[in-house]
This record gives structure tokens, C-alpha cells and sequence, in this order.
């Protein structure tokens, strides 16, 4: 559903902002269907929350992919995080890929079937913990 609305406002050059809690859109006169206008409508507080899910995903270091259905977090070669939502639930887990191969080798799960605030909670965790062993292996490095 909010998939088709962000396909839809993307696809006519809309571009969709929030500030102060409030949804605005930047359009041409006349490129806005009504059907379009009451989905936005109908959807807004859903859509504002997606929007805000996507800068935080942003800020944390996520390639956001589909309009907020998949997220990606590369922390090594080869080495990646997503969080994918299928319809209200998400999944994030963790993968490993040797170069070249398209099957991930090692797969993690972080969380399944949960709420995409849980899923990002634990994604986000495992960044933070990866931040905090990369700074703890550079403290301990010893310059002669």
C-alpha cells in the first residue's frame, strides 16, 4: 500500500517533506491525481512515519531501496545488514557473501516477524556494538 503511494508520487515528480510533524507535498499545478491525493490523505500519519523510518535508517548508515521496504548496511566486504518489512512485520538479519557469489554463505537472523521498530532496534544495535569493537581495536593499536 505505501509502496504504490511512494511509486506513484515518485513516478509523477512530487516530492513529499515533513516538517513540524506535518506532510507536504511539492508538485506541478496539476500533476496531482485526487484518487492520489486521498491515498496521501487516507495514509498520512503512515506515511510521515515511513518517512521518518527512512532518515533514521539514514542517519544510522542505510541505503534505504524501495521506497522504506528494504534497508541495507554494508560493515565489511562482503558483509551486510538489511531490515526488510513484509506487509506490518520486518526481518533483519545479517549476511556474508565471498566475492563474485550471488548465495550468501552465513546467515544471521537479528529478528523475525516483529514490529519494524524491534527490527531496527536490533539492527541498530549490532552497529552500535561493531562501532564500539572497531574504536576498542584502534585504541589498543600501538604506535612505535
Amino acid at each position: 500500500m505505501l509502496y504504490n503511494i511512494f511509486y506513484q508520487i515518485d513516478n509523477l515528480n512530487i516530492q513529499i517533506k515533513i516538517k513540524n510533524k506535518k506532510l507536504s507535498l511539492i508538485y506541478e499545478e496539476g500533476t496531482l491525481p485526487l484518487d492520489l491525493k486521498k491515498q496521501i490523505r487516507q495514509h498520512k500519519q503512515q506515511i510521515i512515519k515511513r518517512l521518518e523510518e527512512n532518515e533514521m535508517a539514514r542517519a544510522k548508515g542505510f541505503l534505504i531501496y524501495r521506497y522504506g521496504e528494504l534497508y541495507e548496511y554494508r560493515y565489511g566486504l562482503g558483509a551486510y545488514l538489511f531490515i526488510e518489512r513484509e506487509g506490518e512485520l520486518a526481518y533483519a538479519w545479517r549476511a556474508n557473501y565471498m566475492p563474485k557469489e550471488k548465495q550468501s554463505y552465513k546467515i544471521k537472523m537479528l529478528a523475525e516477524r516483529v514490529p519494524f521498530e524491534k527490527a531496527f532496534q536490533e539492527a541498530a544495535g549490532f552497529i552500535d556494538w561493531l562501532q564500539r569493537q572497531r574504536k576498542w581495536g584502534d585504541s589498543n593499536v600501538k604506535v612505535v
